[in-house]
């Protein structure tokens, strides 16, 4: 009911918005790090992003602004685990980033070198990618998977596992970046008070056969579980003395400063755009 009500003011928000603002497009966003990224890249001349609290606030304006056949209101979202599931819904004027989210958008563009730039050792950047014998960003994704597919394997199953605030160092080998996927289980069901009544041998059984589909990693992996192991990584195995100190949440605002308008116009979504600008009768997002 929550977000129902929620959904209903942000439609009531909107409309009077429209009523004083009929020749600008409303770009809708599920939260302050959408609104922070995408403001970038957003001309305010002609748009406003408005910011709706959840994926769920985004898609239900979008479809009652839909169902009236309003111009120029669209919305962006997080794809999430949706993009792996055939019965996904397509919601008009919703966009989904390329990946998982946003994060992983940024992490997979060229802010990621200059992050490492910034932050790593060349030395023993180099000297891990010889070990590891493959990219770091490839390396990492490999490993964060298993998360992903352990909260994907946990919503599918409706099993609800609590994964937030993980402690990542019980899981995960400060000094390879390993995540250990029996270790990881465990901890979760412990923390989820559910160790007494689920198998941690069924649940890492059934992982191992969704690892074994071969989706895309990029929209298996939760951008926040990244940002902390790349994180980790900087503090421990390639970075250099300005990553001591570095948190998570520091390093996810620095990756949105290393974020260009050019890494954007890579990506699906920002195409997705312009051909919804191109479309929409005189409604625009980007300088023209």
């Amino acid at each position: 009911m929550k977000q129902y009500m929620s959904a209903t003011r942000l439609v009531t928000k909107l409309k009077m918005l429209r009523s004083g603002k009929k020749d600008k497009s409303f770009l809708v966003v599920e939260g302050i790090t959408d609104f922070r990224l995408y403001s970038k890249f957003i001309d305010p001349s002609c748009c406003e992003v408005i910011i709706a609290d959840s994926k769920q606030n985004v898609e239900a304006c979008i479809k009652v602004f839909n169902e009236e056949k309003a111009l120029g209101i669209l919305g962006i979202t997080d794809r999430d685990f949706d993009g792996l599931e055939p019965e996904l819904e397509v919601i008009p004027n919703v966009f989904v980033t390329d990946g998982h989210d946003l994060e992983c958008m940024l992490i997979k563009s060229n802010a990621f070198e200059n992050i490492c730039i910034e932050y790593g050792d060349k030395e023993k950047y180099m000297k891990f990618e010889s070990h590891i014998k493959m990219p770091i960003r490839d390396y990492l994704i490999k490993q964060v998977a298993l998360i992903g597919y352990l909260r994907w394997y946990s919503l599918k199953e409706q099993l609800g596992l609590r994964f937030s605030n993980l402690e990542f160092e019980k899981f995960i080998d400060t000094k390879t970046l390993q995540v250990d996927l029996s270790r990881l289980i465990d901890y979760v069901l412990f923390e989820s008070k559910k160790a007494k009544e689920t198998e941690s041998s069924v649940i890492s059984k059934e992982v191992k056969k969704l690892k074994a589909r071969h989706h895309d990693e990029w929209q298996v992996c939760c951008g926040h579980d990244l940002m902390v192991v790349i994180n980790l990584g900087l503090m421990h195995v390639f970075g250099n003395y300005n990553a001591k100190n570095l948190f998570p949440g520091q390093l996810e605002g620095n990756f949105r400063l290393a974020y260009t308008k050019e890494d954007f116009k890579q990506t699906q979504l920002y195409k997705q755009l312009v051909t919804w600008e191109n479309k929409e009768q005189g409604y625009y997002l980007f300088k023209k």
